[in-house]
């Protein structure tokens, strides 16, 4: 990745590094190369799997969509009870490191591949925003548009249902 990353540059390859520190932004944007000479992001996992699990409670009303909250495929080619419990794979648990009692995430040897995509999805979306300026709200504006919104006005739980396989 690092070298991948020099070759291409920084715009279309960013290394990463997962960084279990409480506290530290989901992602961080580096200003300068490290020893390798790469920009290596770090990914606050902790920070990152706080705010999803806080996501997960965030309960709609009604039939539209939650800023913030996470909506779940009802498709389960998409989304089945495997993915659930690997999402929710890890709990906070205290334990004793270095003669100080921390709070860290721990999987309990299960399977949370899917937790740690979606940490790592999070951290592109902040990249995204930070670095880019994606603007979400012009982004549903311009798929309306495309849309031929004048016409058919699509709202985000429209797009949720199709992306779901709910519309076929």
């Amino acid at each position: 990745v690092y070298e991948r990353s020099k070759k291409h540059g920084l715009f279309r390859v960013i290394p990463i590094k997962g960084a279990s520190v409480y506290g530290k932004p989901v992602a961080s944007m580096p200003r300068k190369r490290n020893k390798n000479g790469v920009y290596l992001t770090e990914i606050g996992t902790d920070t990152a799997k706080e705010q999803i699990y806080n996501r997960f409670t965030l309960t709609p009303e009604g039939d539209e969509p939650l800023p913030g909250a996470v909506h779940f495929p009802n498709n389960p080619d998409i989304f089945d009870l495997t993915e659930a419990q690997q999402l929710t794979a890890e709990e906070q648990v205290e334990k004793w490191v270095d003669g100080r009692k921390k709070i860290l995430w721990d999987s309990k040897k299960r399977r949370n591949e899917a937790l740690d995509c979606f940490v790592y999805a999070l951290a592109a979306l902040r990249i995204s925003i930070s670095r880019w300026q994606l603007d979400l709200s012009a982004l549903l504006a311009s798929l309306q548009e495309e849309d031929g919104a004048a016409t058919n006005k699509k709202t985000l739980a429209d797009y949720a249902r199709a992306l779901s396989g709910e519309d076929e």
